[in-house]
Formats: structure tokens, C-alpha cells, sequence
């Protein structure tokens, strides 16, 4: 028997069995179900155990005063500060707007890229993994329409290989969909796009945040500078994971889960007590009450995207 799932707020997920009991969360009094069920977290991962983590403390958002504006004398603009280095991929110029396609890697995705004032802007990528049975596969672009535009960020939602769930088919077909999604990002973003380098943030809800915490980030946060969301669904690890001084330094991760979730909580202690062993930079929030994925998604992107990012 296959329990129903919730639309909560702006999130969705399944539920799942455990042996012959079924785990399931009430639905909020306004919130829809759908029909559809979610695989056990760790399909294939191993278990870390479950000791007490400690984490870095988030950084505030607070951006402080906006930059006052001057002129020269004769009244024309002053001249732009240095920029820094150039971050950007420079990629041969894809369409901006809202479209759907199959990208190079055979992976199909929604994007909405926001059309560039100029060849030499730079925008960062949010790259969005969605619950099990495609649950907000067709609404995240929408979904996150602030803040990419606080943000300057190409929105991009990635339907999973099999079309349902991200954590599913055991470790073989993850890894698989992990290269995949690296794929997308290389060869559909960064090669199209001036898609800011040190600016490429993943967001995983349910399935797609397992599946990020178990393959993807281990396989390939290496070759990322930004970082990850881990939204109500982590697991540790599934392969041995020893990351470099950069990628500590330049791939930051946030989790949150509700206290009331039925599903994740012992993986998601146990995700972060393996990523705060291997010395990886990163927050939580498991405090918000309840059920699963009972929380904006986009509140906790804009929430914690400073800390991620590294701004101050």
C-alpha cells in the first residue's frame, strides 16, 4: 500500500513504508494530496553515526547601507571600481526567457534565464532538484522568481532521469544522474551562459536534497564554487568522501528540516554530522514545526544564500 503525499506551502513530497508501518504526516487544512509514495532515504548510502555535530554559525543577511552614487565633476559617471577577477564561463550566448529542453547529457529542464544588459554580466545559476514523483518539477522556476532576480540568478529545474525521483535505483543509477546533472551545468550552462563561476547554487527538496547529500556533493562539489540547500532531505554520504582545502572553503552547505518530518530525521543528523566530520562548511535549521517540507523553499534560499555565497 502507497500513502498519499502533501502540498505543503510551497513544497511537496511523498511518504513512505517502513516495514509494515506506514509513515505519513497530516496535510495542512489548505494544503491538496496527491497520490504517489517516496523510496527510504538511504537506498544505498551508508550511515554515519549519529553523534552530536557542531556547525559554523550562520552570517547575517543583513547587507548593510546600499552604496551611495557620485558624479565627476563635469558630471559624468565615475569611473566603475574594479570588478575583480573574471568569474565568468562566457558561453556562446543561450536565449533568455522561459523554455524547456533536453539538455546535452539527455536530461530534461526548465530554465529562465533573464536577458543580460550586457556580453560581460555575469549571472549565478540556481539549479533546483525536485521531490519524489516530480513533485515541483514545473513550479520551481516560478517558484523562485524573487530571489533570482535579488540575486542575478538563471533558474534552472532538472526533471530526474527516471521522471520520478532522484534517490532511486541504488547507487549505480545515481552516480550515473550525478555525472548527468554535472553534465547539464558544463556543457548547458556554463558552455550558453556568462554564468558566474563562483556563484552555482543547488537546491534539493525531499529525493533531489538525498540525493544531492549522498552523490552529488560527494562526486562533484569539487568543481563547484558556491553551494547547496538541503531542503527536508540528507543522507550521508554513499561513497568515501575527503574533500580539498578549496572545496572546504568554496562550497558551503545549509540543512533544514521541520520537527515534525516523518521521514528524514535520522539520515539528516546523520548527513550532518558525516559533512561536519569531513570539515565542510555548513549551517542548519531543524526548528520550524511542521510536517514534511512544511516550509517556503524560496524564504530558506533567501535565508541563508549569504552564508552559501560567502557574502558578507
Amino acid at each position: 500500500m502507497e500513502p498519499g503525499h502533501c502540498v505543503l506551502m510551497r513544497g511537496t513530497s511523498g511518504f513512505v513504508v517502513f516495514g509494515a508501518s506506514i509513515v505519513a504526516a497530516a496535510c495542512l487544512a489548505s494544503a491538496g494530496c496527491s497520490g504517489g509514495s517516496e523510496p527510504g532515504p538511504l537506498t544505498s548510502a551508508t550511515a554515519s553515526p549519529t553523534t552530536t555535530a557542531t556547525t559554523a554559525p550562520p552570517i547575517s543577511t543583513d547587507a548593510g547601507p546600499a552604496p551611495t552614487s557620485s558624479t565627476t565633476p563635469d558630471g559624468a559617471p565615475p569611473p566603475a571600481p574594479d570588478a575583480g577577477p573574471d568569474n565568468g564561463s562566457h558561453g556562446t550566448g543561450g536565449p533568455s526567457g522561459f523554455r524547456e529542453v533536453t539538455g546535452a547529457a539527455g536530461l530534461k529542464f526548465q530554465i529562465d534565464a533573464p536577458v543580460s544588459p550586457s556580453p560581460s554580466k555575469a549571472f549565478g545559476v540556481l539549479v533546483l532538484l525536485h521531490g519524489s514523483t516530480a513533485s515541483n518539477y514545473g513550479t520551481f522556476v516560478t517558484m523562485m522568481k524573487d530571489v533570482a532576480a535579488r540575486y542575478d540568478l538563471i533558474r534552472v529545474s532538472v526533471l530526474a532521469p527516471n521522471g520520478q525521483g532522484w534517490n532511486e535505483g541504488g547507487n549505480p543509477a545515481q552516480a550515473q544522474a550525478a555525472d548527468k546533472l554535472h553534465q547539464l551545468v558544463q556543457q548547458d550552462l556554463f558552455a550558453k551562459y556568462n554564468v558566474d563561476k563562483t556563484r552555482v547554487l543547488f537546491s534539493g527538496q525531499s529525493s533531489g536534497g538525498g540525493f544531492l547529500a549522498t552523490h552529488f556533493v560527494p562526486m562533484h562539489a569539487k568543481d563547484y564554487r558556491g553551494g547547496v540547500f538541503l531542503q527536508c532531505g540528507a543522507a550521508p554520504p554513499a561513497s568515501t568522501f575527503t574533500p580539498d582545502a578549496a572545496t572546504k572553503q568554496g562550497f558551503r552547505m545549509h540543512f533544514e528540516i521541520t520537527t515534525g518530518d516523518p521521514i528524514w530525521p535520522q539520515y539528516y543528523q546523520q548527513a550532518v554530522t558525516a559533512y561536519t566530520a569531513a570539515g565542510m562548511n555548513l549551517t542548519k535549521d531543524g526548528t520550524k514545526p511542521g510536517g514534511h517540507c512544511a516550509f517556503d523553499q524560496q524564504q530558506v534560499i533567501e535565508g541563508h544564500i549569504r552564508f552559501v555565497l560567502a557574502l558578507p
